[in-house]
C-alpha cells in the first residue's frame, strides 16, 4: 500500500515492499535492474559527485548528481528535467529514498524536495514508479512503461 504526504515544495512517498531491502536497493542503484521499472536507459555511479541520468522515453530525460550511498539503507540524489521549459531542472531537486527492512519486506520512503510548481506532477509520477519498481523487485514485471509511451506518442 502506497501512503502519501504533499507541502507546497516537496513530497513524501512511501510504499512497503514484500523483498529484502537488500534487493530492493539494487533495484535502486543497479542500472540494469532500473531499466526493469523506470526508464529505458539508466546511469547511476553509486558514489558521491557520480552521475544520475534516467532517459523516460528519447524526449523525456531526468538527470543530476550522487549525493550519498549508504548500502542496503539510503540513496540521495539531485534530481531535474533536461530542456528549458521544465520548472525543475536538472539537478535543481532533491531525491531521498531510505529502506526500512522489517520481517523480511521493506519499507521505501521517498522524499522528494525543491519542487516548487511541480508538486503534484512529480507526485503522480512518483506514485507509478513506485508501484513498478514494487513489482519488478518481487520478481515481478511491470511490462511496458506507460508513461514512457505518453511522452513519446506527445
Amino acid at each position: 500500500m502506497t501512503t502519501s504526504k504533499t507541502e507546497a515544495t516537496s513530497l513524501v512517498r512511501q510504499v512497503s515492499i514484500d523483498a529484502p531491502a537488500a534487493t530492493v536497493f539494487k533495484y535502486l542503484t543497479d542500472p540494469s535492474l532500473m531499466t526493469k521499472w523506470m526508464g529505458q536507459k539508466v546511469i547511476f555511479e553509486p558514489f558521491e559527485g557520480g552521475e544520475y541520468r534516467v532517459e523516460i522515453s528519447d524526449t523525456i530525460v531526468a538527470g543530476g548528481k550522487v549525493v550519498e550511498v549508504e548500502q542496503d539503507r539510503r540513496v540521495v540524489y539531485t534530481f531535474g528535467w533536461e530542456g528549458d521549459e521544465n520548472p525543475v531542472t536538472v539537478g535543481s531537486s532533491r531525491v531521498e529514498i531510505t529502506l526500512e527492512e522489517k520481517d523480511g519486506s521493506t519499507l521505501v520512503v521517498l522524499s522528494h524536495t525543491e519542487i516548487a510548481g511541480a508538486v503534484a506532477e512529480h507526485g503522480g509520477g512518483w506514485e507509478h514508479y513506485l508501484a513498478r519498481l514494487s513489482i519488478a523487485a518481487t520478481g515481478g514485471d511491470p511490462g511496458p512503461d506507460p508513461m514512457a509511451q505518453k511522452t513519446a506518442d506527445n
